[in-house]
């Protein structure tokens, strides 16, 4: 029997949630609809699980990355890793991810740009989309993600 872990799971559009699940290649693969593919990037030896790049294209766009103009789409999970395994996060861990991606991902399309809505990216994207523009040519600016109804203060 697959030994379990402590996860963190994240959906788009939702806070993220402890989970206990067994540590199996078959249960991360339900958990993101599909095969995954890993990339330790973040601190702490923390994996970020997700759907591969291919099948993932057409899942709901879930959070941005701290990579300029990339986007994690579709459930993900953390958890930790050492010596070539995947290992449980620690309840610190947990609470700094839990922290980290607590806020929906908010996006925007600008042209046919897909930002990550924060002030900066959006600002150079419209910067470049602006400069491309001709005399008369207008655009439309389409947000999704985040929360219902606009930013809050």
């Amino acid at each position: 029997m697959a030994k379990e872990i402590n996860v963190l799971v994240i959906e788009p559009g939702k806070a993220p949630r402890p989970a206990r699940v067994r540590n199996t290649l078959e249960d991360f693969e339900q958990i993101v609809g599909g095969p995954v593919e890993t990339g330790c990037y973040l601190p702490q030896r923390v994996m970020l699980v997700s759907r591969d790049r291919e099948s993932a294209a057409s899942l709901p766009l879930n959070r941005c990355t701290t990579r300029r103009g990339e986007y994690i789409a579709g459930t993900f999970l953390l958890c930790g890793f050492k010596d070539n395994r995947f290992i449980s996060l620690t309840p610190m861990q947990q609470a700094e991810f839990q922290q980290y991606f607590a806020k929906p991902g908010e996006f925007m399309m600008v042209g046919t740009e897909t930002v990550c809505s924060n002030t900066g990216e959006l600002a150079m994207a419209a910067c470049c989309l602006w400069e491309r523009m001709k005399n008369g040519e207008s655009i439309v600016l389409t947000k999704w993600g985040g929360q219902e109804g606009g930013a809050t203060a």
